[in-house]
C-alpha cells in the first residue's frame, strides 16, 4: 500500500497498527516492514511505546543502518518483549494461549532514548498511561502521531475496554493532547482525525474512563473478589471472550481499582486468602 499524505511531509501507512512516515523517520513500524517503504530513505525509527504491534519490524530498518529511538521506560520492552509477557502473569511464565499477540514478536536494540534526542522538525510529547513511557510525536506540519494515547469513538465501540494500565495517568495524557498545537492526529489505530475531531475524541475517551469507573462501583456495592468482578464487568461491557483477552482485561480492571482506591471511592479486604473489593 502506498503511503497516504496527511499534509506536507507527514504521511501514514494505514494498517492494524498505523505507521507514520516523516522525512527520514518511520514511526511505529509494527505492521509495516522495510519492503513496504523500500525506496524511501529511513535513517531513524521512532517507537512510541513498547508493545510489539508498534515495533515488530523495527529491527529490519536497524539492520539497514537506521537508528532506533525509544523512551527510557519502554526501551526495556523493545529490547526484551518477554518483560511485557511476564508482567501479565505476575512475572511467572504464562502458557502461550494466555499471551496477546500484541506483546509477542521481535526484540530490537535501542540506539538512543527519546529523552536525549532532539530534532526541531519533530518533537516528542510524553503520553503515558497505555504504558509507562509512551510518547507521541508532532511534526512541523502540525501532524500529531499519538500512538495508543487516544482512542476514537469508533474504536471504543469495537473494543469496549481499550488497554490502559493507569486510568489516572491516561486522563492526564488526554488533557495534554488537547493542550498541544496540532492540525491533525494520526492515532495508533483508526483513521486520521482533524483537530476538532480529535478534541471530541479526547473528551469521549475521558468520559468512557469515567463510565468504566461508574460501572465498577455499581458492581462492588457488596464485597466481590477480583475474579468475580472481572466476570461481571466482562458481561456488563460485552467484552470479547478469549484466553488472551482475559489477562488484558484483568490488567485494566486492576488499574481502575487502584485508581478508585486512591481516590477514596473503593476499599479492599483479605479473607481466606481471597481479596475482596467494595465501594466506599
Amino acid at each position: 500500500m502506498e503511503p497516504v499524505r496527511v499534509v506536507g511531509n507527514s504521511y501514514y501507512l494505514p494498517a492494524t497498527s498505523n505507521t507514520g512516515l516523516f522525512k527520514d523517520y518511520v514511526i511505529d513500524p509494527g505492521s509495516t516492514g522495510y519492503k513496504e517503504v523500500a525506496g524511501k530513505e529511513i535513517n531513524n525509527v521512532l517507537i512510541t511505546h513498547g508493545h510489539n504491534d508498534h515495533f515488530r519490524h523495527a529491527c529490519e530498518f536497524r539492520e539497514r543502518g537506521a537508528r532506533v529511538i525509544a523512551s527510557r521506560d519502554d526501551a526495556l520492552l523493545v529490547r526484551y518483549p518477554e518483560v511485557n509477557i511476564r508482567g501479565l502473569f505476575s512475572w511467572a511464565k504464562p502458557p502461550i494461549e494466555l499471551v496477546t499477540p500484541y506483546f509477542q514478536g521481535n526484540a530490537c536494540e535501542v540506539d538512543r532514548l527519546v529523552e536525549e534526542w532532539q530534532d526541531p522538525a519533530i518533537r516528542p510529547v510524553f503520553l503515558p498511561g497505555h504504558t509507562l513511557g509512551q510518547y507521541g510525536f508532532i511534526t512541523e506540519d502540525g501532524v500529531f502521531y499519538t500512538a495508543d494515547a487516544l482512542y476514537s469513538e469508533d474504536l471504543w465501540s469495537k473494543y469496549k475496554l481499550p488497554y490502559c494500565i493507569d486510568p489516572d495517568v491516561c486522563r492526564t495524557s488526554l488533557r495534554r493532547i488537547k493542550e498541544q498545537d496540532f492540525d491533525y492526529i494520526v492515532p495508533g489505530h483508526g483513521r486520521p482525525l482533524t483537530r476538532s475531531e480529535a478534541l471530541k475524541a479526547a473528551d469521549f475517551h475521558l468520559s468512557q474512563l469515567d463510565k468504566v469507573d461508574d460501572v465498577v462501583l455499581d458492581l462492588i456495592s457488596e464485597p466481590v473478589s477480583m475474579e468475580d468482578l472481572l466476570s461481571m464487568l466482562a458481561e456488563k461491557l460485552k467484552l470479547y471472550h478469549s484466553m488472551n483477552n482475559y489477562y488484558i482485561a484483568l490488567v485494566m480492571l486492576k488499574g481502575h481499582m487502584s485508581s478508585l482506591v486512591g481516590r477514596g471511592k473503593a476499599g479492599y479486604k483479605l479473607e481466606n486468602f481471597t481479596l475482596y473489593w467494595y465501594r466506599i
